[in-house]
């Protein structure tokens, strides 16, 4: 069942290649898809992301990164100046006869490398919201798949309801029969209704928690009412997990993780730009001068640099070498944050097998035997009523603990493999 999880995050490591969803304009009013007949994981994965407002606000986010790599390769406008000078004096300055007019170029020369490492700050920012839009679907991928599962499990859980309404309705005609046969005390029969109330009680609630499960699935993208009848899942897929050491080695495919390596090289880069700028820059000005008396024309040639006799950067490079420390302390933190969140998220798969399996193979077969073995003899009249309540109840007590451990191992699978970016199921080949 969970083996769609690995097609859809399988690009989350890619950063390299994002595959964006074509970014809507979320501010229109869009309707939610009518989803109808059966959903899959799959296809609840495929619709959420298609119709995630975070993920498209991230997808615009990475299109808006683009266009700053873009705007970060240009360089500085030129300046016209025009200057008119020696007029509207006193003395042989009065009027302009004797005006001179300059018309000048301007052209701010970076030599210290400022274009490039904005340049280089503009393309590691747009591969950190590549990692931001991965980080985001991996999660809404986890998200889904944990609604899909409880949803499952609420199926399971109504079906389970079901049957135990029906086996305490059965056993409550067998003791009706057995009393109006006079081989058993009309006692039993008022004992025998209390589960039954409790059943029809218990599948009211179970009713009712799987169609908010549904509601909730649905909600994955966006529509509030229910449109489709049924969900297909195979809860009873199990397989044994890889090693722990074997999944630490992917968790540096996490995006959470795999984004901290940009983030220093950005820190880096903003170090970098800092000591460019603080580089002064050259200005180079080119004109044409006209003296207005004899009618002359000549060329004037200029240049201008400023001088770092206050302002040198210095504090913001200071700044920027703290963020560089700052993102290599937040990238450990990260890790190890990761690695926490993974061996509490194993140590729930590997107690859910276990229980899982252990309920699946031993004591379900044997519940089951006991159950109908004393409901034969309760029939036969060999035993009493109470017999029979205890291993029906111990059955169905097995049966809640089988579907709780199933609903465990697959959202552990889940969370795990939104930890280390890929499916279980690819590790244990």
């Amino acid at each position: 069942m969970l083996a769609s999880l690995l097609a859809l995050s399988s690009t989350a490591t890619q950063a390299q290649e994002p595959a964006y969803p074509a970014p809507r304009d979320v501010s229109s009013k869009t309707e939610a898809p009518k989803v109808s007949g059966t959903v899959t994981l799959q296809r609840a994965i495929s619709l959420a992301i298609e119709h995630s407002p975070e993920l498209q606000a991230l997808a615009w986010d990475a299109n808006g990164s683009l266009a700053r790599i873009r705007q970060a390769r240009l360089w500085p406008n030129p300046e016209l100046e025009y200057e008119r000078e020696n007029f509207g004096g006193t003395g042989k300055f009065d009027g302009s006869d004797l005006a001179e007019t300059t018309l000048s170029l301007a052209q701010a020369l970076p030599v210290g490398g400022d274009i490039k490492q904005r340049r280089k700050i503009a393309e590691l920012d747009s591969q950190l919201a590549d990692w931001d839009y991965h980080a985001a679907r991996l999660e809404t991928i986890a998200e889904v798949t944990r609604r899909f599962v409880a949803a499952l499990a609420a199926d399971r859980s109504l079906l389970l309801a079901k049957q135990e309404l029906e086996l305490a309705q059965a056993t409550e005609e067998l003791t009706q029969n057995r009393v109006d046969a006079g081989d058993a005390s009309p006692l039993e029969l008022s004992r025998v209704i209390v589960p039954v109330i409790t059943t029809e009680l218990a599948l009211k609630r179970a009713e009712r928690l799987r169609e908010a499960a549904y509601r909730r699935l649905s909600l994955s993208w966006g529509e509030r009412v229910v449109t489709f009848t049924e969900i297909a899942g195979d809860l009873d897929a199990l397989s044994p997990a890889p090693s722990p050491e074997v999944l630490v080695q992917h968790l540096a495919e996490n995006p959470d993780v795999a984004r901290w390596a940009i983030e220093i090289s950005a820190r880096i880069a903003e170090r970098r730009l800092a000591k460019a700028e603080a580089i002064p820059n050259i200005t180079g000005r080119f004109g044409l001068k006209r003296d207005n008396e004899s009618g002359d024309e000549a060329i004037v040639v200029g240049i201008s640099l400023p001088l770092p006799l206050f302002n040198r950067g210095q504090a913001q490079i200071q700044s920027a070498r703290a963020g560089e420390a700052s993102a290599r302390s937040r990238q450990k933190a990260a890790e190890l944050r990761l690695e926490r969140l993974l061996s509490e998220s194993y140590s729930e798969l590997a107690n859910a097998y276990d229980e899982a399996v252990a309920i699946r193979d031993r004591a379900l077969p044997a519940a089951e035997k006991a159950y109908q073995g004393t409901q034969l003899a309760f029939k036969e009249g060999k035993l009493p009523f109470l017999d029979v309540l205890d291993a029906q109840r111990t059955l169905f007590e097995l049966q809640e603990s089988y579907l709780q451990a199933l609903q465990a191992y697959h959202i552990g699978a889940a969370n795990i493999e939104s930890l280390i970016g890929r499916s279980l199921a690819e590790l244990s080949r």
